[in-house]
């Protein structure tokens, strides 16, 4: 804004300069790619073009007159006195000069700016640009600020050029004075003069007038006539009919300055309102001087009257523009100064901000106009001498560093126009400077972050590419942004083929995995896959068994940026896991056969009538730890039938509530002190399952049930239908499951406490029964509270 002003001041009395230089301004303070200047046309109720900067192209001849009362944008702002936006979409093409600007410049944004002062709407600003460089609040700001500034601009113009109309009516003043005088020797000079001296007042808009006191009688001009609304046809004019036009305030005021010259007190120079007969009211300059006798008395008063009206609103006008300047300045968070050149420079103004930005008043700066060279950080003394050097020539900008009052540094922003004479002399300097010491620290901190990102992606690059691990990383609409090398080579082939889609990713069985099943695209969803077993087809066909994990990225907001997607051979893994469980089938079914015989021997031992007491005690101790073995290679044999797929489920129609109920029987023993009720919420179908298999099942999880329970508890076994499926649950009370123990309980070998007591087993029963669950078709889970109560869940497919 600071330098708009500058390039006004600049312009002088020059009016098409001083158009020009609004019409740059705008364009440079607001970006915009076409600004034209409308001034009003009164005559012709219009809007006409004074000034344009852009290539107005086929709309110029649309855009060199706008009617006031049709619709466009600059006379809505003209008639508003507020700043106008361009509306959106169709109702911009009912504007006529939006919609030439759009048709044929390409102006996406427009907006109209009033330039008036003093409630004087002289003229219309309309600029307008292909797309918005600033945000919509701040430009019409920008408008606002640039609004009363042109406005000044324009009346302190024409307040010029009517000074220099007053100026030019005084010295037509003098002249008619000097005829005044003359006329007193000889009327005949004055009745040859008449003509003259009409057509000169009728041209500098001067009149006279001559008061015979004796007679009372006025003798009024013709351009006095004209100032006071009066025509000649009225007849003679007293005094009294001339005050009678005097407004009713200023009569008394006119009276004691016309006593005062009849007196010989005070000359007689006043200004004074009038009423004209329409109501109009003006305001008018009279000076006059008292013709006496040799006596002194006054015989007649002979003046002149002119009419200041405009120039007195144009003077109030530049006043209160130089004011509005002034508080501007004086409340700008900016240092603003004005400052001598040549031998004897010092600060002709400064504002009240360089205390903020330095610790020394304004006073100090008129003091010593060398103050700032103190201030100067050392290192940069330098430019800033070489700075000063260019700016007496030319002006210019300069950012640096000062020191202020209390030893902090400060990065300064300085830019300096000069004032010249007539002969090109450097004279003043007019400045603003502006703290940028947090945009200064924001840049540095900005380069020193960018250098981090840098060194964090070349380091992030080099772990990608190094990993031996697969990766692919994707953007927000599926594509691959990078693959590192060991992705290639699993892959074989480069670039990889989209690991984002389904068809190259199969499922553990060489079967087709389903689009929306694809780990990348649910990671394009947000939701995260970790360590999945899939089958990677690759270019000539052949599969390699991957362990794959996918998931988001998102920023800090929750946008989604992309996803990313890992996987590993596990090949090798599956062969040891084959080997394994062949060996863990073998010897399963090699101690079967054993265990079968001793358990067979222990039970005949137990069993006969005449064998000691203690000799059945030891049997049935064999028994037990025979049927443990036993179950313990059962449940391996379960193992590697799971894992290896190879599991066998006889399905048939199951009687869901009387099995449960048959097996609560077989289990008393088991559960003795912790009672089991058996609970059927509703008609419970019938379901094709494996009865054995089920009943492996629950006799698992009631077992566990009482193993970690309370003593003493009773054992809710509940069976209700879910949609298409049967949900079983077995809930009791106890200590409960730890919150981190929950996502390991079916794995294998996982084993929780219960009662701080070593519990017999391998961890293996709640891993076979989700592996059992699973290859009916169902599903199991766990819910454990914080107050104790545990409950297992297990669903088996409807029949049919």
């Amino acid at each position: 804004m600071a330098n708009a002003s500058l390039a006004l001041a600049r312009a002088g009395e020059d009016e098409g300069a001083l158009r020009g230089a609004i019409v740059a301004a705008a364009s440079r303070l607001l970006r915009a790619d076409v600004a034209c200047l409308y001034e009003v046309l009164e005559e012709a109720r219009a809007l006409g073009l004074a000034i344009s900067e852009g290539d107005l192209g086929a709309a110029t001849g649309a855009l060199e007159r706008l009617p006031l009362d049709e619709g466009s944008l600059a006379a809505a702002a003209l008639r508003a006195g507020l700043v106008q936006v361009a509306p959106e979409g169709e109702g911009a093409a009912a504007l006529v000069d939006v919609g030439q600007l759009r048709r044929h410049c390409g102006c996406s944004v427009a907006l109209a700016i009033p330039l008036a002062s003093g409630g004087d709407r002289r003229a219309v600003l309309l600029c307008a640009a292909a797309r918005p460089a600033l945000p919509q609040a701040e430009a019409v700001e920008i408008a606002g600020a640039l609004s009363g500034l042109f406005g000044m601009a324009l009346a302190a113009a024409g307040s010029r050029a009517l000074r220099a109309r007053v100026a030019e009516l005084e010295r037509s003043h003098e002249e008619l004075s000097a005829a005044i005088a003359e006329a007193r020797h000889t009327e005949e000079a004055l009745r040859l003069s008449e003509e003259s001296l009409g057509r000169a007042q009728k041209i500098a808009g001067l009149g006279n007038w001559d008061w015979r006191l004796q007679r009372n009688e006025l003798v009024w001009s013709d351009e006095c006539y004209r100032m006071l609304g009066l025509s000649r046809d009225a007849g003679a004019l007293t005094y009294e009919t001339f005050l009678d036009r005097v407004h009713p305030e200023e009569r008394e005021r006119l009276a004691r300055a016309i006593d005062l010259a009849l007196h010989g007190a005070e000359p007689y120079c006043i200004d004074f309102r009038i009423i004209r007969p329409d109501g109009e009211e003006r305001l008018l300059h009279t000076e006059a001087s008292v013709l006496r006798d040799e006596q002194g008395t006054p015989l007649r008063m002979i003046g002149t009257a002119l009419d200041v009206t405009e120039q007195r609103q144009a003077e109030n006008a530049l006043r209160l523009s130089e004011e509005r300047l002034r508080v501007i300045a004086e409340h700008a968070s900016d240092v603003i100064f004005r400052m001598r050149l040549g031998p004897e420079e010092g600060y002709e103004y400064i504002n009240p901000a360089v205390l903020e930005h330095t610790g020394y008043p304004p006073e100090a700066w008129y003091e010593d106009p060398r103050l700032f060279l103190s201030l100067i950080h050392p290192e940069d003394t330098g430019r800033y001498n070489d700075f000063v050097e260019r700016m007496a020539a030319a002006g210019g900008r300069l950012t640096f560093r000062i020191i202020d009052r209390s030893g902090r540094v400060r990065w300064i922003a300085t830019h300096i126009a000069i004032q010249r004479d007539a002969s090109g002399k450097p004279l003043t300097g007019i400045g603003v400077s502006r703290d940028v010491t947090l945009e200064k620290l924001a840049d540095e901190e900005r380069e020193r972050l960018l250098q981090q990102l840098a060194a964090e992606r070349i380091w992030l690059n080099a772990v990608i590419e190094r990993t031996p691990v697969g990766i692919v990383l994707i953007d927000p609409d599926g594509q691959q942004i990078t693959w590192n090398h060991r992705a290639q080579e699993l892959a074989q082939t480069a670039p990889p083929h989209e690991m984002r889609g389904a068809s190259y990713i199969c499922l553990p069985d060489g079967q087709p995995l389903a689009a929306d099943d694809c780990p990348a695209m649910r990671a394009m969803r947000g939701e995260v896959t970790t360590a999945r077993e899939l089958s990677l087809r690759r270019a000539d066909g052949s599969d390699v068994a991957v362990l794959m994990s996918a998931g988001p990225i998102v920023d800090a907001g929750g946008k989604l940026l992309g996803a990313v997607l890992a996987f590993e051979d596990i090949t090798r893994l599956k062969e040891l896991e084959r080997l394994k469980e062949e060996w863990t089938s073998v010897v399963a079914h090699d101690l079967k056969q054993p265990v079968t015989t001793i358990v067979g021997y222990a039970a005949q031992l137990e069993r006969r009538p005449h064998v000691a007491d203690a000799v059945k005690a030891r049997a049935g101790h064999i028994l037990a730890s025979a049927r443990r073995l036993g179950r313990m290679v059962s449940d391996l044999t379960d193992i590697s039938r799971i894992e290896s797929r190879r599991l066998a489920i006889e399905r048939a129609p199951v009687d869901l509530p009387a099995l449960v109920r048959a097996v609560v029987e077989r289990m008393a023993s088991d559960t003795e002190g912790n009672a089991v009720d058996v609970e059927i919420r509703g008609e419970i179908p019938t379901v094709l399952a494996d009865a054995g298999r089920v009943e492996q099942v629950l006799s698992n999880l009631i077992s566990n049930a009482t193993k970690y329970g309370d003593p003493g508890t009773p054992i809710t076994t509940r069976l209700e239908q879910r949609a298409d499926a049967v949900e079983i649950s077995i809930a009791n009370r106890g200590r409960g499951i730890p919150p981190e123990d929950l996502p390991f309980l079916f794995e294998r070998f996982f084993r929780g406490k219960a009662r701080e007591e070593r519990v017999l087993g391998l961890g293996l029963g709640l891993y076979i029964a989700k592996g059992l669950i699973e290859a009916h078709g169902g599903s199991i889970w766990v819910e454990s509270s914080g107050d104790g109560h545990t409950t297992f869940y297990f669903t088996l497919p409807l029949a049919g």
